[in-house]
């Protein structure tokens, strides 16, 4: 089975070709440039894209898994519906990016940032997201069952009505958090002295089983 190679790929774009939908699987893409581009539903299965440029891209619906994606910037980027098993996407950039209902289902998105990310109903249930950059993000109603947050940055971040059940938050630090009705084991890091002990139907989005 022949896969797509980077020359390939940039002289679609070069023609002006649609790459929505194309399978990129196992293709070695490092350092491309697929800012603004229409990736919606394509498949990153196996692909190779360190320090990719993303930014303002369209991956909504797209399924990426045990993928290299480590250092690319998705700035900008719409990853609505997006799925990304198993990805590799330590010091990748999610500033302002789209992540809504979104999946990133244990990924190692260390030192990651994801300042002003809206990532609301979404599932990022054992993935390491520590030493990461979370400011002003949207994550209301996500499942962050056992993410590891350690480290990371919770300025001005919205966490209400989230699953925070076995996650780790040593050397967390949160500032002004918006935290209503969070789930989560023992004390809540953010509040001293506080409990959530709730009723997960009585707070779930929706969607949260779709």
């Amino acid at each position: 089975m022949e896969y797509l190679t980077k020359e390939e790929v940039e002289k679609m774009i070069k023609e002006g070709k649609s790459l929505k939908g194309l399978d990129f699987s196992f293709a070695e893409l490092d350092g491309i440039d697929l800012s603004g581009q229409d990736l919606s539903g394509a498949v990153f299965t196996g692909a190779e894209l360190r320090n990719a440029n993303l930014e303002g891209a369209n991956l909504e619906d797209a399924f990426i898994a045990d993928a290299d994606f480590s250092g690319a910037n998705f700035k900008s980027a719409n990853l609505s519906r997006a799925v990304l098993q198993r990805v590799n996407l330590r010091n990748a950039n999610f500033e302002n990016a789209n992540m809504n209902k979104s999946q990133l289902l244990v990924c190692d998105a260390s030192r990651a940032n994801f300042s002003n990310a809206k990532i609301r109903q979404a599932r990022l249930e054992s993935s390491k997201i520590s030493n990461a950059k979370l400011d002003n993000a949207d994550l209301r109603y996500s499942n962050l069952r056992a993410v590891n947050f350690k480290n990371s940055s919770f300025v001005g971040t919205k966490i209400s009505f989230t699953d925070m059940r076995k996650a780790q938050f040593q050397g967390a630090w949160f500032e002004n958090v918006e935290a209503e009705n969070v789930i989560v084991y023992g004390k809540a890091p953010w509040l001293s002295g506080s409990k959530a002990e709730l009723d997960i139907e009585k707070i779930k989005a929706p969607n949260w089983d779709d």
